[in-house]
Parts: C-alpha cells; sequence; structure tokens
C-alpha cells in the first residue's frame, strides 16, 4: 500500500512539473499592443527638386528631415533619395529660394514613393548700394597722385585693346554665384562619389560609342 501510494505521488509530480515547462505562455495583451503601436515603417523617398517657374531641375538643394536634421544633397540632375519614417517631415532649402516642407504619410505595399518638389524664388529687395574700390576722396586722391601719370597718358585717342580687356576680366577669377555653385559642386561630388568621378570603362553606352567610332573612322586621326 504504501508502495502505491510513493509512486502515485511521484507520477503526480512528473505531470506537474511537464505542464509547467511546456504548457502555454500566455503574453499580456497591453504588451502585445504597446509592441505594435510602436513598430517603425522605414519609407524610401526619391524624387527631383525643380525650379517653379520653368521645372529645370535644381542642383545641389539641400533635402533632410526634420525630426534629426540629417539629409542629404541633390545631384547635378536635381535627383535625390533618402529614408523616412512615416510621418517625418521633409524640409527643402536651397539658396535663393523659399524653404519648401512636405509630409511623408504613407509609401504604399512596398513603402517607396517618388515625388516632385517645385522651389519660388525668393526675391529681396534691397536699398540702392554704391561700391567704392577707395574708402575716402583723399584715400583716392593719393593713389591717383601715386601712379606718376603725364599728360596724355588717359586720351581716348589710343584706343582700348579688346585681347588685354579680355585677358584683365579673366584674371577677376569668378563672382559670388559661380563661387558658391562650384564650392557646392565639389561637395556633391565628395558625397557621392568620395571625390573621384566614377570611370566609363563598364558602361555599355560608352563601349558602343566607342566602337560605332571605330567604325566610322572618327578615330583615324
Amino acid at each position: 500500500m504504501i508502495n502505491r501510494i510513493y509512486i502515485l505521488s511521484l507520477f503526480t509530480i512528473a505531470l506537474v512539473s511537464f505542464t509547467t515547462q511546456n504548457g502555454p505562455v500566455v503574453k499580456d495583451s497591453t504588451e502585445i499592443s504597446t509592441k505594435d503601436s510602436t513598430e517603425e515603417v522605414v519609407i524610401q523617398v526619391s524624387g527631383l527638386v525643380v525650379t517653379g517657374d520653368s521645372l529645370t531641375p535644381l542642383p545641389f538643394a539641400t533635402v533632410y528631415r526634420s525630426r534629426d536634421a540629417r539629409g542629404t544633397m541633390t545631384d547635378e540632375n536635381g535627383f535625390f533619395s533618402l529614408p523616412t519614417l512615416e510621418g517625418d517631415t521633409l524640409q527643402f532649402s536651397s539658396t535663393g529660394y523659399v524653404t519648401r516642407h512636405a509630409v511623408i504619410n504613407e509609401g504604399g505595399d512596398k513603402n517607396r514613393i517618388s515625388i516632385v518638389q517645385a522651389m519660388s524664388r525668393d526675391t529681396v529687395m534691397i536699398s540702392d548700394a554704391f561700391i567704392y574700390p577707395w574708402p575716402s576722396r583723399e584715400r583716392f586722391r593719393q593713389e591717383f597722385l601715386a601712379l606718376g601719370l603725364q599728360n596724355g597718358d588717359l586720351s581716348l585717342s589710343q584706343g582700348i585693346d579688346p585681347f588685354d580687356v579680355y585677358d584683365r576680366l579673366i584674371n577677376v577669377g569668378m563672382d559670388g554665384q559661380a563661387a558658391s555653385t562650384e564650392v557646392l559642386r565639389q561637395m556633391s561630388l565628395e558625397m557621392h562619389y568620395g571625390g573621384v568621378q566614377p570611370t566609363n570603362i563598364l558602361n555599355p553606352v560608352a563601349w558602343a560609342r566607342f566602337i560605332q567610332a571605330l567604325k566610322n573612322g572618327d578615330l583615324s586621326n
């Protein structure tokens, strides 16, 4: 009798242990709903930034997320591509244009969307500004007398050499807008290609043009 009671007790303990280890795990419904509500949806946004008046691609425009102030720049053709989260706000800005914003609501089935952002020019009216090469009339008088010009040196009958004028203009260099465009081009090149232009050695279009040029005899010289 005692042996039967002992065996029954061991069987009961083993059954309880098996149920505890392999039984179903029930999760809190609050934990599940919280995880589903905080799941982030990544949306790849690609598109073009163009001017609003002529729809010309706008190169080197800044596109970034307002959430974390991180983004990218458009290339020379105005193209950009940037990963975002659902509900993010993209900010488009460029020198001389009004800043625009776009809210990314959803990305469709594949979480990819394409947009074309038009930018309108930001016109600022300022008062007239007169620029002089010398800070005062007295300084101008000193510099002019220091030239040591003789009578007749300023006569218009001597004429103006157009080639000399052209050489002087070349030595002036780029103006502010040209210098800014060149700096932005270098920054975009550094960001997209690491500062080195890609080669066309594996470009099938370039090879087709090369073979056609050989057939036409364009490279015979």
